[in-house]
């Protein structure tokens, strides 16, 4: 049986990638992440913004945080849903 390589893909190891540079592997992340969520907004965002030939450091930077609010919020509705 061939053991198969787990593979966490998320947006905080796109946003990880990003930070150090690494905007091809980025990019990868946040393709397949469309895949499975295509109507997700700030992840067309990222990819948009990485598919540039330089990306502004900047508009990143917002980016990033504000996937990050949207992340949180999510799982703070998911915190409540399990309390209940």
């Amino acid at each position: 049986m061939a053991q198969e390589k787990l593979r966490i893909l998320s947006s905080t190891l796109a946003e990880i990638y990003m930070r150090q540079g690494h905007f091809d592997r980025a990019r990868e992340v946040y393709e397949k992440l469309l895949l499975r969520d295509g109507e997700n907004v700030l992840y067309r965002k990222r990819l948009a913004l990485l598919s540039e030939e330089k990306p502004d450091a900047k508009r990143l930077k917002l980016l990033s945080r504000m996937l990050r609010k949207v992340e949180e919020r999510r799982d703070e509705r998911k915190a409540g849903k399990q309390s209940s």
